[in-house]
């Protein structure tokens, strides 16, 4: 079992060293740890994305997000003790390609097993031209030529006393101009108030360790993973950025900001080790397993409805089964349904409200 989750003060580096040959070349990693020194937030970032900055090209950056697909693979994977699937594929409209790696345990000889769906998907594309709706919204002209790679995972557990997760970390490159986006959320059914507490603690440290506004994040992110047309939040939130590029408002360098991405992350094992351990080995009841369905059909909601990721990954013609990978294997919708007073189920509906967990 992995004990990375458990030592919040030197993890990077640690990470860097078993990442190898994977990260080579890629300076920021090796012998990383945390300090005590605590800078100011930074401003909240610009929309307008810069100029290109030669200093971090995109193929630096692929590697460095492929080290991360690797780290938080083996993670789940030593605390699973399952065995991804793993599948590459090409970007047919152009060039570059991914490598999709899932998890399901679906039968009824598997529901011992702790990921019922899941899946961690890197991927760098090359495109000559932007898809209309993306090209309006970012107000470049559709015949651009264009550069995307990240990396995104969504976690579906079979308990559910272990929340779902779901994070990615994302740059785009688009003529001359570039920006990044990213962030992580969890979406409980059953949980911990102290264990919310804690994952928000953490990510506001590593906020303030890069110069970031965890306030502006967070905000962001409560704005996001929000069921607009049912006025509900998603999950108890995160973090959520988008467009992080050099500007006035945020004096940073691309490999300062990708440094930023990659921590954020290498992180993964902290944020959510303690969800798993909470809840992995508690009794399921058939009633709890049935509110867990029903609140997935809130996900599939947002994700099909709300969600940007997957609407420019069907616009841009990519892979349907890795933009897709984020759907949970079972859900359900009732008619009108509303939990009873005093119960857990009912409780989950006040955690779900934005909160200032972080100061809790």
């Amino acid at each position: 079992m992995s004990e990375t989750w458990k030592q919040p003060l030197s993890y990077l580096g640690v990470a860097a060293l078993s990442a190898g040959a994977a990260v080579a070349g890629y300076r920021y990693l090796t012998g990383y740890r945390y300090t005590t020194v605590v800078p100011p937030p930074a401003a909240a970032a610009a929309v307008v994305p810069a100029v290109v900055d030669e200093s971090t090209n995109a193929d630096e950056i692929e590697l460095a997000f492929k080290a991360v697909q690797n780290h938080i693979c083996q993670f789940l994977e030593d605390e699973s003790g399952q065995r991804y699937k793993e599948d590459t594929w090409s970007y047919d409209k152009g060039s570059g390609g991914g490598i999709s790696r899932v998890w399901e345990a679906l039968s009824d000889d598997e529901r011992h097993l702790l990921l019922e769906k899941g899946g961690v998907n890197f991927s760098g594309i090359h495109g000559a031209a932007m898809p209309d709706s993306a090209a309006t919204q970012f107000k470049i002209p559709p015949n651009t030529a264009f550069r995307a790679t990240g990396v995104s995972l969504v976690i579906h557990p079979r308990t559910p006393h272990v929340p779902t997760i779901h994070a990615n970390i994302r740059y785009f490159e688009c003529g001359p101009r570039w920006w990044f986006g990213g962030g992580v959320d969890v979406t409980p059914y059953y949980v911990n108030r102290e264990r919310v507490v804690e994952f928000h603690k953490l990510l506001r440290a590593l906020c303030e360790e890069w110069g970031y506004s965890y306030e502006a994040f967070k905000k962001q992110c409560d704005a996001y993973f929000l069921n607009t047309h049912r006025k509900e939040a998603r999950g108890v939130g995160g973090l959520f950025f988008d467009h992080l590029t050099t500007s006035d408002a945020l004096p940073k360098s691309k490999k300062e900001i990708c440094d930023f991405l990659v921590a954020l992350g290498m992180l993964f094992p902290q944020l959510y080790g303690p969800f798993i351990h909470e809840g992995k080995d508690k009794e399921v009841t058939p009633e709890q397993r049935e509110f867990q369905l029903y609140r997935r059909s809130r996900y599939v909601e947002f994700n099909l409805l709300h969600d940007r990721g997957t609407k420019f990954g069907l616009q841009s013609e990519g892979r349907v089964e890795s933009i897709l990978m984020s759907m949970p294997p079972l859900a359900r919708w009732k008619y009108n349904w509303h939990p009873e007073e005093g119960t857990p189920e009912a409780e989950l509906y006040d955690i779900i409200t934005p909160k200032d967990w972080a100061s809790m």
